[in-house]
């Protein structure tokens, strides 16, 4: 079960649940289907709406249902095995950057009448109806537009009412995480469960055409490379900043879209080192992996980061951050790349010194190919037998 973005993107995910449904489908006793449906998560009632349309699917018909985002985790099946990538971050521990209060402050009585119920029966699922009841006359009599704001307070309160609904411990046979990034955030899981750790494998087009032989073995590389969605999370400013510290006369690749690029293009300009590459398709991206010396990957706390399995299949050492959470758990500093503090001399630093030392990068890069090969579908599926027997 996963939701579909609405506006329609392949992103990690997506190549998550493709990778597990083929790798069932083709080389287990198994089968596997993929149970999407639109979501749009960005607007107070659409939120809400696509939790409720969630909770109310009827998936009887299946032996073993698999979770591993909201509102998707909502189901209900005698055996859900909720996988978390992550639930809402912006309504979680990135919810303190917006500066709002945690619950809404003097709501009108009908609200706090809603609030009351929230707190009196938490992870209770009867309780369901009731407050989808009670969101409805709010619907009809409307909200002041400061309740319905996203992020805002009411819809946080919401979210973790529902949340703690769908991955009570009474409601999930098994709960596992795709990193332990993820398992040891503050508030993702229930106190007391156990949480399993399996490492997602990419089932990108980089990875099959490397497995079909379609991709060059790297060789020293002729400039750097980084690939991710161009947004705040990402910090591909930390890149961009770090090459003005860069002395040597290398090029910075970049390949992506998203929200922020015109901000990027513009702190960019200036330095004809740094290049643009837009949205590139798979085998080319695999090309510009297997061209590159290194490949710097600094987000702020990424969940996982294929980014950084990608890279290292292709054999090409990265350059990560202290901070930069699930990619920490296949980068050791020194062996399969490079690990500093998110600062950009200290970026830079890293990146020059792969750049003047290839034969150190050509060590690093087989390393970091031998760890990344070891990342398989295997435990994932032993996960899931477990709670089918």
């Amino acid at each position: 079960m996963a939701p579909c973005p609405v506006p329609y993107a392949i992103g990690g995910a997506e190549n998550l649940w493709r990778g597990l449904q083929d790798h069932l489908n083709e080389r287990t006793p198994h089968q596997a289907e993929i149970i999407k449906l639109p979501t749009r998560e960005f607007a107070f009632w659409d939120l809400v709406d696509s939790y409720r349309a969630f909770a109310e699917l009827d998936l009887e018909g299946f032996d073993v249902v698999v979770t591993g985002k909201y509102p998707a985790w909502m189901v209900e099946h005698p055996r859900h095995v909720c996988w978390m990538l992550h639930p809402l971050r912006g309504l979680y521990e990135t919810y303190v950057f917006f500066d709002l209060p945690e619950v809404p402050s003097d709501p009108p009585a009908d609200v706090r009448a809603l609030l009351e119920l929230l707190e009196a029966r938490p992870g209770d699922r009867s309780a369901l109806g009731e407050v989808f009841e009670r969101l409805d006359a709010l619907r009809r009599a409307g909200l002041p537009a400061e309740l319905t704001a996203f992020p805002g307070p009411l819809i946080r309160v919401l979210v973790h009412w529902f949340d703690g609904v769908a991955l009570h411990p009474d409601r999930v046979a098994r709960h596992g995480a795709i990193s332990a990034t993820v398992r040891d955030r503050p508030g993702y899981f229930p106190d007391g469960v156990e949480v399993f750790v399996a490492h997602p494998p990419t089932s990108a087009p980089v990875a099959a055409a490397r497995r079909r032989g379609r991709l060059p073995w790297r060789r020293d590389g002729g400039y750097l490379f980084t690939v991710s969605r161009l947004d705040h999370a990402k910090r591909i400013e930390l890149l961009i900043e770090a090459m003005r510290h860069v002395d040597a006369g290398v090029e910075l690749r970049i390949a992506g879209t998203g929200p922020h690029e015109e901000r990027l293009r513009e702190l960019a300009a200036g330095d004809p080192r740094v290049r643009f590459c837009g949205r590139v398709p798979g085998e080319e991206l695999g090309r510009l992996y297997a061209g590159a010396r290194a490949v710097g990957f600094v987000p702020y706390d990424e969940d996982f980061g294929y980014v950084t399995l990608e890279a290292m299949l292709t054999g090409c050492p990265v350059v990560t951050v202290s901070d930069a959470g699930g990619a920490r758990e296949l980068v050791s500093d020194g062996e399969t790349g490079l690990v500093v503090d998110p600062a950009p001399e200290a970026v830079a630093g890293a990146l020059e010194r792969l750049w003047r030392d290839p034969a150190a990068a050509r060590r690093m890069g087989e390393a970091a190919r031998r760890r990344a090969q070891q990342v398989s579908w295997d435990p994932v599926v032993a996960e899931l037998e477990a709670v089918a027997a």
